[in-house]
């Protein structure tokens, strides 16, 4: 810790001179932490510059340095923020020692841009230590792991995730262990599954979670501009009751400056608490926009069962854990959206009896095409169901294009209202159903799922299948169908 307060440089932000670094207490923390506790890992859940990447990168260069034999590995999304990362902070930190600290290391590959390679002159080569950074770390013994960034790797990478998961995190088993991240892909994916243990206090699950938001970094402040509105007012009102922190008016003033730079990703880019980045969009999001304003307007909150009005289920088919079901009634100009299940192994017997224990007085239960395809069993799903006991099972038409139904769904999202409880979940998955940024296509993973089961809701009623008073949606703004594919005609709201 000496040696970081006192023999390094880095780079000042926004004009590159090299400036004495001086530990944030943010960095303090999380290096203390795997000095103190060096096989427990750090996963840290961060907003933007706060400094905790050159922090990190200091002291693994440091590390490595003065430890003969060390080895250390930087992982990070692409090979361009790799190298960027190790001429920037690691090798630039390294160099800014003084010379005649610096004079007395030997250091091997310079002209490999993603090698640093110090060694002590006159120790004996097997004291070498070495610090690789690149997108991939599998095998061998590594002293010191960072990963930089898995939450968009974890996201937009799986199969690389997994790499990480599987090779790069046990070979660093004996070492230190550090993921700075800021988030992506709500509560799914590999780093979800390691990090959601330690929320839980899972005695067996080793590690600690930090959460970095942004009202730590006090340089998030802005001293004109910024109309604060009642709005953002009451969303500072409640953040300060969730924190027990208190905010200046030049923080608000940053807050909604930045907010309307970053839209829906702010949550992403500079969370103030760790729910909402777990709940933050993604890029390419289909509805996200449409769940932020139903919550504005108070349309998800606890919603009672009206007892004057048939519940009617919406189907996504596929295997058990990939089946959802979303409960829905028409309560005046409303579709009021009770439950979803979500992830639930059951067959078909199973899911009738738990569902009939729900208490609804069922109406229809609208399914996709698939319904009717005959499976192993030489049955039909529809032939199952009705043999279980379940009534009324009514198959939703094939559509030419699953952009009419997207957009038809877009469309009808002023007269959705969600059960909070309930609904909580998907909710939670909802925001994260996003299109390919290279194809402009809907891309099909956990979060499909349940999109294409609210999808069904909405086909079922262009279809006529079923009606209800819907809000009065003439004005709404054209961006509605801002998302549909080149070609695709927009389907009328309706009854």
């Amino acid at each position: 810790m000496w040696r970081l307060r006192h023999l390094y440089s880095c780079k000042k932000e926004g004009t590159g001179e090299a400036v004495p670094f001086r530990m944030r207490p943010e960095q303090e923390q999380v290096i203390s932490s795997l000095y103190d506790d060096p096989l427990s890992p750090v996963y840290i859940i961060k907003a933007r510059r706060l400094g905790l990447s050159t922090g990190i990168g200091i002291a693994m260069t440091d590390f490595c340095s003065w430890n003969g034999g060390a080895s250390g590995a930087l992982i990070e999304r692409t090979m361009d923020f790799a190298g960027e990362k190790m001429r920037n902070i690691l090798r630039f930190s390294f160099n800014s020692m003084d010379p005649e600290l610096l004079c007395r290391f030997d250091v091997k590959h310079r002209d490999s841009p993603a090698i640093l390679d110090p060694i002590v002159k006159g120790l004996a080569d097997k004291y070498r230590s070495e610090i690789k950074a690149g997108v991939a770390a599998r095998g061998g013994d590594c002293a010191w792991l960072w990963v930089s960034e898995w939450g968009p790797i974890a996201h937009k990478d799986p199969s690389r995730s997994e790499e990480i998961k599987t090779g790069a995190f046990p070979a660093a088993r004996m070492g230190r262990r550090v993921v700075e991240t800021t988030w992506m892909g709500g509560r799914s994916g590999d780093l979800w599954d390691l990090i959601k243990p330690i929320m839980e206090r899972d005695p067996d699950t080793a590690g600690k979670l930090m959460f970095f938001p942004w009202h730590g970094d006090p340089e998030c402040v802005r001293m004109d501009g910024g109309a604060v509105s009642a709005q953002d007012e009451e969303y500072f009102r409640t953040l300060a009751e969730k924190t027990g922190r208190r905010f200046t008016q030049e923080q608000k003033r940053w807050f909604v400056v930045t907010k309307k730079e970053q839209g829906i990703f702010m949550g992403r880019e500079y969370p103030s608490t760790l729910e909402e980045a777990f709940s933050a969009p993604v890029e390419g999001a289909l509805y996200a926009n449409e769940i932020a304003e139903a919550r504005v307007a108070g349309r998800i909150g606890r919603m009672p069962v009206d007892g004057n009005t048939l519940v009617h289920t919406f189907w996504d088919l596929g295997a058990p854990k990939n089946t959802r079901v979303w409960y829905g009634q028409t309560v005046g100009r409303f579709i009021r959206l009770l439950r979803c299940d979500m992830g639930t192994e059951e067959t078909i017997v199973q899911r009738w009896a738990r569902m009939k224990g729900n208490g609804y007085n069922y109406g229809n239960h609208f399914m996709p095409h698939d319904v009717q395809q005959t499976a192993r069993s030489g049955k039909t799903l529809a032939t199952e169901c009705a043999e279980a006991g379940m009534v009324n099972v009514r198959t939703v038409p094939r559509t030419a294009d699953e952009w009419l139904g997207i957009n038809h769904l877009k469309g009808l999202f002023p007269s959705l209202e969600f059960d909070s409880e309930g609904c909580k979940e998907a909710l939670e998955v909802l925001p994260l159903f996003h299109v390919d940024k290279d194809t402009g296509e809907p891309v099909h993973d956990d979060s499909s799922h349940t999109a294409d089961a609210l999808r069904t809701m909405a086909e079922a009623h262009a279809a006529g299948m079923f009606k209800f008073s819907y809000a009065d949606l003439s004005g709404l703004p054209d961006d509605h169908r801002a998302h549909r594919r080149r070609g695709a005609r927009a389907i009328r709201v309706g009854g």
